[in-house]
C-alpha cells in the first residue's frame, strides 16, 4: 500500500465536565444562601410597614404559635366561605367611613354574630387587650389613641400624656370645634363620635379611669348655676356618652367637677382649650393609692404599701399602760 493511501486515525480524550470534579453541592449551597437572603429582605419589609403594636404581636405569635394551630378553623382563610357561596359570617364587616368614622353598615352588621358586635368596630393590639396596662404599656396604648385622633382630623383636640399616675387624656375646644354648645352640656356630633371610637379601646383593659369637668373663667350671669355645676354635668354627659358607646360602666372610678380651678392656658383663663374634658387611665398603683384616700381598705393581697407599713408599725409600738397588761 502507497504512503498516499495510509489512514491518519487521531485519537481525542474527552476531558471531563467541571460539574464531575465536586457535583451539584454548590446548587444547594447556593439555594440556601438565596433563601437566607429572602428572608433576611422579608424581615426588613416587615419592619419599616409594621408598627410597634404589630411587631409586638407578631414576635409573641411567633413564640406561641405552631403550625397545628387551629389549622382546620375557617377562620384562618382570608376569603372565608360556605358551601352555599356565601360570605362567611366571620368576615369583618366594612367600615363607614364616608365621613371619617367607623362604625358598622346596618347590612353588614347582621351577619356579624352578637359576640363579634360587641366590640363596636375597634380592637386594641392583642398584647394589651384584657390586661392592667403598665406605664410603658400605656405609651402604646396613648399610640393607638392618637391615631384614631388622626383618622377622625381631631389631632388638636386630643392631647395624649404619660404621667407617673397613667396616660392623660386631654379632649378640648379649639376655634373650629367645640365639645359642648356654650353654657350647654349639649354635645356636638364631632365629639361625641371621638368619644364613641375611644371608648372601646378603653373598655378593652383593666385600668379605670378618672374623668373630669373643666370650664373656662367666663361666670354665669344667674347665681343658681356655676362653672362648678357645669363642669361636673359635662363630666357625667362624656361618661354617659362613653359608657354607652361600650366602656364598661365599672371601668369609671371617680367623676369630678373641678370647674375653673386648673387651666390649661394661664395667660388667657377664657381660652377654649382651658374647656376640656379630662380623663386619666390610672396605673394599678395610682388606683390603690386613690382608694386608699378616700378611706377603702388596704386591696387583698397587696401587703407593701407605706400607708398599711405605717399602720401596722403604729399598733405595735402603741404605749402599753399597766391597765391594759393587767386585762391581757
Amino acid at each position: 500500500m502507497s504512503k498516499d493511501n495510509h489512514i491518519i486515525i487521531v485519537k481525542k480524550k474527552a476531558r471531563g465536565h467541571h460539574d464531575e470534579h465536586h457535583g451539584g453541592a454548590w446548587k444547594v449551597a447556593f439555594a440556601d444562601f438565596a433563601i437566607a437572603m429572602m428572608a433576611f429582605f422579608m424581615v426588613l419589609w416587615l419592619m419599616g410597614i409594621t408598627t410597634q403594636e404589630e411587631r409586638i404581636e407578631i414576635e409573641k405569635r411567633l413564640q406561641t404559635a405552631t403550625v397545628f394551630d387551629n389549622i382546620f378553623e375557617i377562620t384562618n382563610s382570608p376569603f372565608p366561605i360556605d358551601f352555599d357561596g356565601n360570605v362567611s359570617p366571620f368576615e369583618k364587616p366594612m367600615s363607614d367611613t364616608s365621613n371619617g368614622n367607623h362604625r358598622f353598615g346596618s347590612s353588614m352588621s347582621q351577619q356579624v354574630p352578637q359576640e363579634q358586635s360587641a366590640g363596636r368596630g375597634r380592637k386594641l393590639n392583642a398584647a394589651l387587650a384584657g390586661n392592667h396596662l403598665s406605664t410603658p404599656q400605656l405609651a402604646l396604648l396613648a399610640k393607638a389613641l392618637n391615631q384614631i385622633a388622626e383618622e377622625l382630623s381631631a389631632s388638636n383636640n386630643i392631647v395624649l400624656e404619660i404621667v407617673p399616675q397613667g396616660l392623660r387624656i386631654l379632649i378640648q375646644d379649639d376655634k373650629d370645634h367645640f365639645m359642648f354648645e356654650r353654657g350647654s352640656i349639649q354635645i356636638t356630633p364631632f365629639f361625641e363620635d371621638m368619644l364613641f371610637n375611644i371608648a372601646p379601646i378603653l373598655g378593652q383593659i383593666q385600668n379605670r379611669l378618672v374623668i373630669s369637668g373643666h370650664t373656662d373663667s367666663t361666670q354665669f350671669q344667674r347665681s343658681d348655676y356655676s362653672n362648678w355645676d357645669l363642669s361636673g354635668s359635662r363630666a357625667l354627659k362624656a361618661r354617659q356618652v362613653l359608657v354607652d358607646s361600650g366602656l364598661p360602666g365599672s371601668n369609671v372610678l371617680q367623676v369630678a367637677a373641678m370647674a375653673e380651678r386648673m387651666p390649661v392656658n394661664e395667660k388667657d383663663t377664657r381660652s377654649g382649650k382651658n374647656r376640656r374634658i379630662e380623663m386619666m387611665v390610672l396605673t394599678k398603683e395610682a388606683d390603690e393609692q386613690l382608694a386608699l384616700l378616700f378611706g377603702k381598705g388596704q386591696p387583698e393581697g397587696n401587703e407593701g404599701t407605706a400607708v398599711h407599713k405605717a399602720r401596722n408599725f403604729a399598733e405595735a409600738n402603741r404605749p402599753v399602760s399597766r391597765l391594759d397588761m393587767m386585762v391581757n
